[in-house]
């Protein structure tokens, strides 16, 4: 056999009736974590109020995208990646699809790098397994192919990965190079592709860089890639300040339905690895044809502060939800009072409260020591990691 020659996928013979057993096994543990409850009553009592205000997200075009109806394969929900910013999109995205489909068959469990499932840190102000709360699912290919069978849920797929995220402002809106895997899920279970478009998530965090290098030590501290830019300083002196959004107003502009078995003139059996690379950058560009167009449409003006100042004016009584140094005390206030048993809402934060909630979770202060914050959050997440690999 010669080093050339191309070898084929024999999709439908990829995932054996054994490799069935495993992945049902596989979705008992990746449910072991997802809490609906949870997700309910954090998305209505908390990014509810903060996602009408602050970015003020909107679905463009969805109103004849079909719910997925039980026994049928799921949707693939593919979209951009923003860059140099903690995913706010995707949490808001996913608020959008449960007020429109409560946990029915629209809503979607996301794909998401391990980077943000297994290191405390990358949980919003140390919420221990908020990802995985929320049903985030650990990107590795068992777990997607689990997603593929199980009955309940589509799929939120960023196929840009990590990359996508950490391309710098100087190249916001462009794709990049995307994994293959959700095209080959695609065509071995003949399942639509649903493209979207996220615009303006470019501005939460807007003029921020990357440098390779740097981004090569920051992996040893558990972070994927730090952002440079005007926002930097104030992070290393506030350390909460890692976490927080500029009142980008976005868009999810829906795409196109996307079937790629449909471009593609092979039996499944003979599809090579260079056809199914060619196939992903073909659905690439169409992707960024449809993500240049909605850019034109709804991102000439990102923040839309007329509309920001009239929202925060119309919710007045909840202006604790829109302060951003208020955001470490309410996420730690509400995963404190649903696994209290608790769940009315936070009309205030008063010192009464933020004093009882430092009693119960000191290391929050962490986020507000200017420097030394850092080495204790850091410390913190290292901890919680060492001995969660022990249980």
């Amino acid at each position: 056999m010669t080093k050339n020659k191309e070898i084929t996928y024999s999709l439908r013979r990829f995932f054996t009736s054994s490799e069935d057993k495993i992945a049902k096994e596989n979705l008992k543990k990746l449910n072991r974590n997802f809490s609906p409850s949870y997700t309910k009553f954090i998305l209505e009592e908390l990014i509810k109020p903060i996602n009408d205000t602050w970015f003020r997200s909107e679905m463009i075009g969805w109103g004849d995208c079909p719910g997925r109806q039980k026994g049928e394969k799921p949707y693939l929900l593919v979209t951009n990646h923003s860059g140099m910013a903690f995913p706010w999109d995707a949490i808001t995205f996913s608020c959008n699809l449960y007020e429109r489909y409560g946990f029915s068959e629209g809503t979607a469990r996301a794909l998401i790098a391990p980077a943000l499932t297994e290191n405390l840190f990358m949980n919003p102000f140390l919420i221990a397994s908020l990802w995985k709360k929320f049903g985030g699912i650990p990107a590795t290919f068992i777990n997607f192919e689990t997603m593929m069978n199980q009955t309940d849920h589509n799929v939120l797929i960023y196929p840009e990965g990590i990359e996508g995220i950490g391309k710098g402002f100087n190249r916001r809106y462009q794709l990049q190079d995307m994994r293959p895997t959700f095209v080959r899920m695609s065509l071995k279970y003949k399942c639509e592709i649903i493209t979207f478009s996220t615009i303006n998530a470019e501005y939460i965090n807007p003029f921020a860089y990357s440098w390779p290098w740097l981004n090569r030590q920051v992996k040893y501290l558990g972070i994927p890639f730090m952002p440079v830019g005007i926002t930097t300083l104030l992070v290393f002196f506030q350390p909460w300040m890692f976490y927080i959004s500029l009142p980008a107003k976005l868009y999810f502009v829906f795409g196109r339905k996307i079937r790629p078995w449909e471009m593609i003139d092979k039996p499944l059996e003979d599809i090579t690895n260079n056809d199914l690379r060619n196939l992903t950058g073909k659905i690439r560009s169409i992707m960024q044809e449809d993500l240049n167009e909605a850019r034109k449409k709804y991102g000439k003006n990102p923040y839309r502060f007329v509309s920001l100042f009239r929202e925060v004016i119309k919710n007045r009584g909840k202006l604790h939800y829109f302060m951003l140094m208020n955001w470490p005390f309410l996420f730690s206030e509400y995963d404190q009072r649903y696994h209290s048993g608790n769940t009315k809402s936070v009309h205030d934060l008063n010192i009464f409260t933020i004093l009882k909630l430092v009693i119960r979770k000191p290391i929050i202060l962490a986020f507000f020591i200017p420097i030394f914050g850092w080495p204790i959050i850091f410390m913190r997440s290292s901890w919680v990691g060492k001995r969660k690999s022990k249980i």
